[in-house]
């Protein structure tokens, strides 16, 4: 059995999609696409406003500080995990990294 590793989904407006992005010169966040998620996900979630990120790790940065992680704050996170989880609870000196696991100051 092959189980492809990334292979987008296509539904078939992709190309079109990326095309009409491109013809307006905007290919990166923020522009009318942007836009348009964010107020789909507002009207979807009642959200009073929803915050795009080009990444997770930007998401949990985000919410790390949104959230005010103060440096003695208890952050549970998964042991086996892509150091960028643990990144954004680590920055700005909120807690302490080892090799074997994230503590708290």
């Amino acid at each position: 059995m092959n189980i492809p590793f990334n292979k987008p989904y296509m539904t078939g407006k992709e190309l079109w999609n990326i095309a009409q992005a491109h013809a307006k010169g905007h290919l990166a966040g923020d522009g009318s696409y942007s836009k348009r998620c964010a107020a789909w996900l507002e009207a979807r979630t009642g959200a009073h406003k929803a915050l795009l990120t080009h990444s997770c790790t930007a998401a949990l940065e985000m919410a790390a500080l949104l959230a005010d992680v103060k440096p003695g704050d208890e952050v549970i996170m998964p042991s086996f995990t892509f150091v960028s989880t643990a990144t954004p609870s680590c920055s700005e000196g909120r807690c302490r990294c080892s090799s074997t696991s994230v503590r708290t100051r």
